[in-house]
């Protein structure tokens, strides 16, 4: 184990030092596709989706399982202690930008194929953090001769066969300009009349609180963000606010979107659509999931909240699955890691599922 471990974590390092923050997506000019073709264990089969997405599937023999890990990040943030882009070990952790989310899994998988394996199939992604799947998406339209389908993110190596899906949306209100002594603001300002939706919003959100599917429950909404007007005295002519929630298994975005835009906009407003996904399961019903994850041995992880892209595989009809190292809540912040503990336990569980 000591010389697979050294090899994994000889490959994080490789990999964190690749910038593939998304934003900005420049996978290209990242040096993580020559880093992958410098591998003479593999053979990766590149695909450009244009706009700096690119599907790297690494192939050979007759394998049974696809994984799936995207190796794009957030970008960097404030607060970091060292530089992002360096590795850093300590007696528990391994930390850098992606180290949780979710190289440490591509670094694993890398480990294991490199040992000499025969059958073996893996998909590096480059656009989940982007909201886009564009990636995912196209992969996931060809015929796909796999028994199940491992997707990585950071679950503390537990199999997660249930999560919410995604909805985003922004509204534009408009609104008649004046002085703002004129009380015909009450109605006429285009920030009222998204100040009345948001309440109506936040209203309609909370009576989804008792909707449950196994121990999920309600309606995760959010108000992101607010823009609008130009100083206290001008009646505001326009505003927007941009907003999103986390439906259930077998819940309607599209239900719901309605509900919320057909409540309280009086006077104009312009309603858009951004990014919408299925929950997993994504035809709701998770014993198909489950059974996967217990041929595999993995223990079950209870529902979660976040969104992966194993939804975008079972809606397309293939039994996916979450699984990899590391806890979400390391993810996305500064001096991000994962535990060198849980990078040990993966390495394992992945070498198994492989051979």
């Amino acid at each position: 184990m000591s010389a697979l471990f050294n090899k994994c974590i000889r490959h994080l390092e490789h990999l964190v030092s690749f910038d593939t923050s998304n934003p900005p997506k420049n996978i290209e000019g990242s040096g993580l596709l020559d880093y992958l073709k410098s591998l003479d264990f593999i053979k990766p089969e590149i695909t450009n989706l244009g706009e700096n997405s690119y599907n790297i599937l690494c192939s050979r023999g007759n394998p049974r399982y696809l994984f799936n890990v995207h190796l794009d990040t957030v970008p960097q943030c404030d607060g970091w202690n060292t530089n992002p882009l360096d590795l850093i070990i300590t007696n528990s952790h391994a930390i850098g930008l992606g180290a949780c989310d979710i190289k440490s899994a591509a670094a694993c998988i890398l480990a294991v194929i490199e040992e000499g394996l025969e059958d073996y199939a893996v998909l590096f992604s480059t656009d989940e953090e982007a909201g886009q799947s564009r990636c995912i998406k196209t992969f996931a339209k060809s015929k796909l001769e796999y028994q199940g389908i491992i997707v990585a993110e950071p679950t503390n190596n537990l199999a997660v066969t249930c999560h919410r899906g995604i909805a985003t949306g922004s509204i534009r209100f408009h609104g008649t300009s004046g002085h703002s002594s004129e009380k015909s603001a009450l109605e006429n300002s285009a920030i009222h009349k998204q100040a009345r939706w948001s309440f109506n919003a936040l209203e309609t959100a909370r009576k989804y609180e008792k909707k449950k599917y196994e121990s999920l429950d309600g309606l995760a909404f959010n108000i992101g963000s607010v823009s609008g007007g130009i100083k206290p005295n001008i009646i505001a002519q326009s505003a927007e606010t941009k907003f999103g929630f986390r439906p259930l298994p077998g819940q309607d975005p599209s239900e719901i979107f309605t509900e919320l835009n057909a409540k309280s906009v009086t006077g104009q407003f312009e309603f858009t659509k951004g990014f919408i996904a299925p929950s997993l399961p994504a035809k709701n019903n998770s014993h198909r999931l489950k059974a996967l994850a217990g041929k595999l041995k993995l223990e079950l992880s209870k529902p979660v909240n976040f969104w992966t892209e194993a939804a975008l595989f079972n809606e397309a009809g293939y039994d996916a699955i979450v699984f990899g190292p590391g806890d979400i809540k390391n993810a996305h912040q500064p001096n991000e890691y994962v535990d060198l503990a849980d990078l040990k336990t993966a390495l394992k569980i992945y070498k198994e599922i492989i051979q």
